[in-house]
């Protein structure tokens, strides 16, 4: 009992030593006994945007992926190792971000330490950091998003000017490694204005423009850029085929003068129906990618184009059909179906491979649904609360609230296939949001215990 209390004691004087050095030594794990690149089929478009990134030469590309992401593997000089070693580095500040951020709101430095260890204990926090995906950086742009808004205090009209610009940079960073961020800034900006609405008006309009300037610029200016390149003016031409994976279940009923496409689509979602695995059905419009360009003779943009403007027709014409798919959308970006992705033969030990399957699969896992319910939850309760104070309570867990939610509702609408992934940049916030519940229902529940009246 003495020996437990002096952990305690230690870990109270000095928390970031205890943090940083379990997380170092969870990754110096993974590394002796996985020590692999994880490579997947979306890593070949950024380590290609890269190579031009790295030739400084962004003529003639063809618009699959943003910027930010490839960046980071262009800076790597394009070793991809070195690239993981840059990750894994993220990984550790993302622990001191983390309980940075949870210690300023809670003013609890053991519930921010749990909370931070709890986060870098999940195997798929770990195992993103060693594979050629956005994961790592997007997590890492979201938690400093929103650390330097708590640290600066910039939801309040005293919010100083180089901040918010500073934030606006970060905003741009986050459009570049994802474009769905884009909208990121703009609930900011809606959120500041509304907060602030009654308190210097031009000075508060100016303000959150100042925020929205470097993310508009960027999308401009990318968009633009591919529009040059390939004639379309917009953020990754892949868009078009997002579209049509949202629309797979209704794809049938496209009109006569998009039979071509339409036919082909449908007469692979049949053999994907009946012959391989539900979680293959959203990747439809990839079985019938290649049949698709021979038989059209477009070329992958326009086809991309084609299928986007089939798709946004399907959605107009069929509106209860769209919902119904969003919903479902929704609904699986709090699951866990792809929330890890690893190269699991990879491990040298089957041993630990099994341990760690076992973890993941009947310990992490569902905790990590439980926590995507309580987060739910918390937050239904937390929108009553700001209703029940006639919209009067816009404080820092509101808009972390609004923010993921938005996030959850704005993926649903344009993507439908791996969703639980577009969950993992928002799961430190979630753990945070949940975590700080439970404690303040702790704290009242003994306050309450402890009362003279009870």
């Amino acid at each position: 009992m003495i020996f437990l209390q002096n952990i305690k004691a230690a870990i109270n004087r000095y928390p970031l030593v205890f943090l940083l050095g379990y997380a170092f030594l969870i990754r110096l794990f993974v590394f002796c006994f996985y020590n692999h690149v994880s490579l997947f089929p979306d890593t070949e478009d950024y380590t290609n945007l890269a190579q031009y990134i790295g030739n400084l030469n962004l003529v003639h590309y063809t618009g699959q992926r943003t910027p930010g992401f490839p960046a980071l593997i262009a800076l790597s000089g394009q070793n991809l190792n070195i690239t993981v070693f840059i990750q894994t580095i993220l990984g550790l500040l993302n622990c001191y971000l983390l309980f940075d951020f949870s210690h300023r709101n809670s003013k609890n430095t053991n519930l921010a330490f749990w909370i931070a260890i709890i986060v870098t204990s999940f195997l798929h926090v770990v195992f993103y950091e060693f594979a050629i995906l956005t994961e790592t950086l997007s997590f890492t742009l979201v938690l400093l998003s929103f650390w330097y808004v708590e640290k600066y205090g910039l939801l309040g009209n005293e919010g100083k000017l180089k901040h918010l610009f500073i934030l606006s940079l970060i905003y741009g960073l986050l459009y570049l490694t994802r474009p769905m961020f884009i909208y990121f800034p703009v609930g900011f900006m809606l959120f500041y204005i509304v907060k602030n609405f009654n308190v210097d008006l031009k000075n508060t309009a100016f303000k959150s423009l100042t925020v929205v300037i470097v993310p508009f610029l960027c999308f401009y200016g990318w968009n633009k850029l591919n529009e040059n390149n390939i004639g379309h003016f917009t953020s990754s031409y892949y868009l078009g085929i997002n579209l049509a994976q949202t629309a797979t279940s209704f794809f049938e009923k496209a009109p006569k003068e998009d039979r071509l496409i339409r036919d082909i689509f449908v007469k692979h979602r049949t053999y994907v129906e009946n012959n391989l695995p539900q979680s293959m059905y959203p990747m439809t419009v990839w079985y019938a990618y290649d049949e698709l360009l021979e038989e059209t003779q477009l070329s992958p943009h326009e086809l991309s184009a084609e299928l986007g403007r089939i798709s946004k027709n399907l959605f107009v014409v069929h509106p209860d059909l769209y919902a119904k798919q969003v919903f479902i959308s929704w609904r699986d970006f709090w699951g866990g179906a792809s929330s890890l992705l690893w190269n699991a033969d990879k491990f040298k030990n089957k041993t630990v491979k099994h341990m760690l399957v076992g973890l993941w699969l009947y310990i992490q896992k569902p905790v990590l649904l439980l926590f995507n319910f309580l987060f739910l939850l918390f937050s239904l309760i937390k929108i009553i609360r700001f209703i029940k104070s006639k919209c009067k309570i816009w404080d820092y867990d509101l808009f972390l609230v609004l923010i993921i939610l938005s996030g959850s509702l704005a993926q649903a609408l344009v993507a439908y296939g791996t969703n639980s992934r577009f969950c993992f940049p928002y799961f430190a916030l979630i753990v945070y949001f949940v975590l700080s519940n439970l404690f303040n229902l702790k704290f009242l529940k003994t306050n309450y215990a402890n009362s003279p009246s009870s």
